[in-house]
């Protein structure tokens, strides 16, 4: 008797276990991705919650993939946007399903990935320019803003696993001009309080796109775009004081799409702020108040924020 039951026992755990990895597979089948040469103008749709806004202009879907690690399986995209055969901006996004695993091991694989890849990841880099974070649990959020030796993170990444023969194919074939250096932004945020689906998200961005002074220096350490550089180069720490409050808006939006709780959060509104100050020692004044009550109106910022901000601009 007692062997029968155990027989039975271990039938149902196994139909279990497989109902929900076919589950798992099958919400990854179903993940929203493109075709290569499909365009977008205004957003791009991933599902009926992850709608992303996109610039003016065309983009183009130049590379379309899948790869896994540990139990986490993605798919992704990458979308372009080229003006006169010249890369402006490249948008990445990854998505994967984690609903009906096992909640330990997938933790730790998205610890390991985000927490201790010894290539990039969520720690302070060299090369970062800002790292914010929150973690607690199997619950991150993730802001990193960084410049990008474009030649080396496409051709020779110090991770080459990193390489993209159909984007590298895709440039050859359009005679396509990457800029040099560009401005970098990576953003993730998991919790099982959400919901089951992880994205993590980069943009780049051409730094023309922001009125850049001249670039002299085109590696990463030389760059005047650099950390342990820019202060040096006043009106490159400019353009990248705009870059880094882009990306803190655009980190806010996603929190948002995303549901992440409040105490989730990333405090990123004294980027934005700062911005607003560099903004009033560069244009009129009026350009500046107008900014800060765009900001406040949006909810981007508080009342005692924008109260704070407005002060330090007017005197």
């Amino acid at each position: 008797m007692k062997r029968i039951i155990n027989c039975k026992l271990t039938k149902i755990i196994f139909f279990y276990c497989l109902f929900f990895i076919c589950l798992n597979y099958l919400s990854f089948a179903n993940a929203k991705t493109y075709r290569i040469g499909t365009t977008f103008e205004k957003n791009i749709k991933f599902s009926s919650e992850v709608v992303l806004p996109l610039s003016d202009g065309k983009w183009e879907v130049v590379d379309r993939y899948t790869y896994s690690y540990a139990f986490l399986y993605f798919k992704g995209n990458w979308i372009v946007r080229v003006e006169n055969n010249e890369i402006m901006e490249m948008m990445l996004i990854e998505r994967a399903n984690l609903s009906g695993t096992n909640m330990g091991e997938i933790d730790s694989a998205i610890n390991e990935i985000i927490f201790k890849d010894k290539y990039d990841g969520c720690y302070q880099r060299p090369e970062y320019f800002i790292v914010e974070f929150y973690k607690r649990g199997g619950t991150h959020n993730c802001l990193v803003v960084r410049h990008w030796d474009s030649n080396k993170e496409m051709y020779t990444p110090d991770d080459p696993s990193g390489q993209r023969a159909k984007f590298k194919k895709w440039v050859k074939d359009n005679s396509i001009i990457i800029p040099p250096i560009a401005f970098h932004s990576w953003h993730s945020y998991f919790s099982r309080l959400s919901r089951g689906e992880w994205y993590l998200i980069q943009y780049a961005a051409n730094p023309k796109i922001f009125n850049s002074p001249k670039i002299n220096f085109l590696t990463e350490d030389s760059s005047e775009f650099h950390r342990a550089n820019i202060q040096r180069y006043p009106e490159h720490k400019v353009t990248m004081d705009k870059w880094l409050a882009l990306s803190a808006k655009r980190h806010q939006f996603l929190e948002e799409i995303f549901n992440a709780r409040n105490n989730h959060l990333l405090n990123l509104n004294k980027y934005i702020l700062q911005n607003v100050e560099v903004s009033q020692n560069n244009k009129d004044l009026t350009d500046s108040l107008k900014q800060l009550n765009e900001l406040y109106k949006s909810g981007a910022i508080t009342k005692e924020e924008f109260k704070k901000a407005k002060e330090k601009i007017l005197n």
